[in-house]
C-alpha cells in the first residue's frame, strides 16, 4: 500500500510538468500560472503554491543574513539563494518589514539546528499555483508540497540513512529568530504528531498576535528533542519559552528500509486546537495525489473566469500567473480569531488597503464579487468588533497607517456604485461614518492636513497626499449616504470632498517647466511648506517625496483627484495645457509607474478627448512588466491587478463605476461572470504592435467617448476594438 500510495502522488508530481507547462487548453488555466514570476524577478512574490485567498501560503524561505543581502526578503525568499526550509505562512509581494516567515518545517540528516546549518541549494522541479516540487541538493531530499487553505501536506523523500531529520523551528519568522515573545514546543512521539506556537511580534503590523500550529507524522520517529536557547535535549518531548529565546525540536527518522516521510500541517491564529480542527477537516486522509488535483480545481475555477485567446505563450504565461497573485491576498480567516464572534466575517492581512482600493478590488467585483462583499461586511465586523477599521489589518490586529486616507471608503463606494449583492449597506455605512468622523480635527476644523501638526494617524500621514485622500474619502461616503438616503450626511461629505482645493497652491512653478499649480503641504497658519529648524520649507515639484506626500511628489499628486477631474484640468489650464503638461510629466519621467498614487494616471488623457496618448502611455506601463517580475513589489495583488486590466483594454476609476478605455492587447478576451453571463473584448488587429483604437463598439453600437460603466460588464455582452498601429481619425 506504501509503494501504490505514493505511486500515485509521484505520478501526478512526475506529470506536473505536463499539467502545469504543457500545451494548456480553456480548461487548464492553471497550467499557464507560473509561480516564479514575481521570484525570480522583481515582485517579492513566493514561490510555492496556496490556494485562493487562503489563510496559509507555505513555500521556502532562504537564508538571511547572506552574502550581499542587506535586509531580509519580505517574501522570505532570494532567487537562487541556499533554502533554510519551509515556512507556512507569507505575505504576497510586500515590502518594509518582513511579516510572518512561522513554523519553519526543514528536512535535513545529524545534528543542526541553525539556519545557517541547515542552508541548502535547492533545485526547482516544479512550480505551480497548486503544488510544488523540490530536491534540497545538501540533504539528497525530494519535498513535495501541497497546500490546503489552512496548511499543507508534505511528503520528503529521503536518501537511505539512518539520522533523517524533520527540524521544527517555533521562534524564527523571516528576517528574525526571536520573534516569539512567549510559546512552546511539544511532541508525541507514539502518535508521530508536534505542536506548538505562542505570542510573536516583529512583523510590518509590529503589534504582538498569537500563532499555533498542529502537525502530524505518518511514520513515527525513532526520536525527538527539543532546544531552548543553547540547550539543546534529545528525548525531551516539550519545552516552554516565557521570553524571547529561540526554541525548537526535531524528529529523527531511519529511512533506510522507507525513504518517505509524509506530514499534514495546520496552523491558526487562535489556538493549537483550532489548528487541529483545521488539519482534520482539509486534511482526512494521506492522499496527496487526490489533494493536488483538489488544489489543481480551486485554481482552475478561479483562473478561468478570464479566459484569454489570440495570445502567444509568453503573454499567457504573463497573464495567468498576474491573474494568479490578485487571488492571494487578503485572506480569509473567519472563524479563526479568538474573541471574535463566530458569525462575523474576518478578512485578514490587508497590506495595505492604499495598495489594493484602486486596482485589486475594482478587478474582484468583476469577476469574484462575493470576496468584494465579504471584505465590507469584514470592515463592518472590525468596526463594532474593535471600534476601528484601519487600512492596515495583519495577523488579525488593526495597524492605523496614515498612507493617504481611509481606503475603506473607497473600496465601500465602489462596491456600491457597481451594485455588489450580498452588502450589508447599513452595517457598511457604520465604517464610514465612524471614518468620517474620526479624520483627523485639523481637517474637519481647516480643511485640510497641517504640515507642522503631528496626528496619531501615524508618520505616514502627509499634508498634500493625506488631504487628498480624505478628501476622496468624504466623496465616496457622500455617494453611499445618498444612495442611503441619509440626505444631511451626503451634503455634509460633499462639500468637504472639496477641501483638496485647499492644498492646491496656484503659485508653485516647476522652474525648468514653466508649469504652475501644484499640490503642497500646508501648515495650520495657510502657509504652504514644510516644516524645517529653519521655518517652512518652500518645496520644488520635483521633490516633497515624504515630505509634502507618502511615496510621491507634487508632480505626481497633483493628478490623484479622480472625483474632480474637471476640476482639476481647468485649475491646470484647460484641456489643451492639461495635455500639454500631462504629455510633460510623463515624457521626462516625473511619473512613478512603479508605486500606487500614478496608477491611474495615464487613463486621464481620456478625460480630454485624447485616447490615443492614454494608449501610448498604457502601452508603455504595460511593457515594464518583464517577462519575470513587475514594476514595483506585487502589493498584495495590486500590480497583477493592473496588468490584467492593461490586458483587457479598459481601466477603472476605483470608487465610481467609471472604466476609461485604451485598447485591449489580446484578440479574444472573455470574462465568465458570477451569473453565468460573458462580457467578451474583442480585439480586430490586437498583436502587441497595433496599440490605437481605431474604433470602438458596445454590443455593436459605436462609442462617442472612450468609457464604459460597470454595468455594462455585468449586463453582459460585447466590447469590440478596431485597433490599429496609428490613432483613429
Amino acid at each position: 500500500m506504501e509503494m501504490n500510495r505514493w505511486f500515485g502522488v509521484a505520478a501526478v508530481f512526475g506529470g506536473l510538468a505536463g499539467l502545469a507547462f504543457g500545451a494548456g487548453t480553456v480548461q487548464d488555466v492553471s497550467a499557464k500560472a507560473d509561480t516564479k514570476v514575481g521570484v525570480v524577478g522583481s515582485g517579492s512574490c513566493m514561490i510555492g503554491p496556496c490556494l485562493p485567498h487562503a489563510s496559509a501560503y507555505p513555500s521556502p524561505d532562504t537564508l538571511y543574513p547572506y552574502p550581499n543581502r542587506r535586509f531580509a526578503p519580505p517574501s522570505g525568499m532570494f532567487y537562487g539563494d541556499p533554502v533554510v526550509g519551509f515556512s507556512q505562512l507569507h505575505t504576497q509581494g510586500t515590502g518594509g518589514t518582513p511579516t510572518y516567515g512561522l513554523f519553519l518545517v526543514s528536512p535535513a540528516q545529524g545534528e543542526v539546528y541553525t539556519e545557517e546549518e541547515l542552508a541548502s541549494p535547492l533545485r526547482f522541479q516544479t512550480t505551480a499555483c497548486y503544488a510544488f516540487r523540490g530536491f534540497l541538493e545538501k540533504w539528497g531530499t525530494t519535498v513535495d508540497l501541497v497546500p490546503t487553505a489552512h496548511g499543507a501536506m508534505y511528503r520528503f523523500e529521503f536518501p537511505e540513512t539512518d539520522d533523517a531529520r524533520l527540524v521544527f523551528n517555533v521562534a524564527r519568522k523571516i528576517g528574525k529568530a526571536e520573534a516569539l515573545v512567549n510559546g512552546s514546543i511539544a511532541f508525541d512521539p507514539a502518535k508521530g504528531t508536534v505542536w506548538g506556537g505562542g505570542t510573536y511580534d516583529g512583523n510590518w503590523n509590529p503589534a504582538p498576535y498569537q500563532a499555533y500550529f498542529y502537525a502530524v507524522l505518518d511514520t513515527a520517529p525513532r526520536g525527538v528533542g527539543t532546544w531552548i536557547g543553547g540547550d539543546r535535549q534529545p528525548g525531551r518531548t516539550q519545552c516552554r519559552s516565557e521570553s524571547r529565546t529561540r526554541m525548537g525540536g526535531w524528529m529523527t527518522f531511519d529511512t533506510r528500509a522507507k525513504r518517505t516521510v509524509a506530514m499534514k500541517i495546520a496552523v491558526s491564529f487562535h489556538s493549537v486546537e483550532k489548528a487541529r480542527q483545521w488539519l482534520e477537516a482539509e486534511l482526512p486522509d494521506w492522499d496527496q495525489t487526490r489533494l493536488a488535483r483538489q488544489a489543481k480545481a480551486r485554481w482552475e475555477d478561479a483562473l478561468s473566469a478570464i479566459q484569454i485567446e489570440g495570445a502567444d505563450p509568453k503573454r499567457e504565461r504573463l497573464f495567468y500567473s498576474h491573474l494568479f497573485h490578485t487571488m492571494v491576498q487578503p485572506r480569509d480567516r473567519t472563524g479563526d480569531f479568538g474573541g471574535w464572534d463566530p458569525a462575523m466575517t474576518i478578512w485578514d492581512d490587508h497590506y495595505t488597503l492604499w495598495d489594493t482600493w484602486k486596482t485589486l478590488f475594482p478587478l474582484m467585483a468583476i469577476i469574484r464579487p462575493e470576496m468584494v462583499a465579504g471584505n465590507v461586511n469584514a470592515f463592518t465586523s472590525r468596526i463594532r468588533h474593535n471600534k476601528a477599521c484601519s487600512a492596515a489589518f495583519i495577523q488579525g490586529r488593526e495597524y492605523r497607517v496614515g498612507q493617504g486616507g481611509d481606503e475603506s471608503d473607497n473600496i465601500i463606494a465602489d462596491a456600491y456604485a457597481k451594485r455588489i449583492p450580498g452588502i450589508d449597506w447599513e452595517g457598511a455605512w457604520e465604517v464610514l461614518r465612524a471614518n468620517a468622523d474620526r479624520r483627523t480635527p485639523e481637517y474637519r476644523q481647516l480643511g485640510y492636513v497641517p504640515s507642522d501638526v503631528k496626528t496619531d494617524y501615524c508618520w505616514r500621514m502627509k499634508s498634500g497626499s493625506g488631504t487628498l485622500g480624505f478628501a476622496y474619502n468624504d466623496w465616496c461616503a457622500s455617494q453611499v449616504a445618498a444612495g442611503l438616503g441619509k440626505k444631511e450626511d451626503a451634503d455634509r461629505l460633499l462639500a468637504r470632498s472639496a477641501n483638496w482645493t485647499n492644498v492646491w497652491d496656484a503659485s508653485a512653478t516647476d522652474g525648468p517647466s514653466g508649469f504652475t499649480g501644484f499640490i503642497r503641504a500646508r501648515s495650520k497658519s495657510g502657509v504652504f511648506g514644510v516644516p524645517t529648524k529653519k521655518g517652512l520649507a518652500v518645496s520644488d515639484p520635483r521633490k516633497g517625496y515624504n515630505q509634502d506626500f507618502y511615496e510621491g511628489t507634487p508632480w505626481e499628486y497633483s493628478y490623484v483627484i479622480p472625483h474632480d477631474i474637471p476640476g482639476m484640468i481647468e485649475r491646470m489650464g484647460g484641456k489643451a495645457r492639461f495635455t500639454e503638461r500631462l504629455r510633460y510629466a510623463l515624457e521626462n519621467k516625473l511619473i512613478d509607474f512603479g508605486n500606487e498614487p500614478s496608477f491611474m494616471t495615464p487613463w486621464l488623457f481620456n478625460f480630454v478627448d485624447r485616447p490615443d496618448l492614454t494608449a501610448y502611455w498604457a502601452d508603455r506601463l504595460r511593457a515594464k512588466f518583464t517577462d519575470n517580475g513587475t514594476p514595483g513589489d506585487d502589493d498584495s495583488g495590486a500590480m497583477g491587478s493592473l496588468y490584467v486590466f492593461l490586458t483587457a483594454g479598459f481601466f477603472p476609476f476605483a470608487g465610481q463605476d467609471l472604466y476609461a478605455l485604451h485598447g485591449p492587447a489580446v484578440e479574444r478576451m472573455v470574462f465568465r461572470l458570477p451569473d453565468g453571463k460573458t462580457f467578451t473584448v474583442i480585439g480586430h488587429g490586437a498583436d502587441g504592435k497595433n496599440i490605437y483604437i481605431r474604433s470602438v463598439k458596445l454590443n455593436g453600437k459605436p462609442l462617442e467617448r472612450f468609457f464604459i460603466r460597470h454595468a455594462d460588464i455585468t449586463a453582459g455582452g460585447t466590447l469590440e476594438f478596431e485597433m490599429g498601429d496609428r490613432p483613429g481619425e
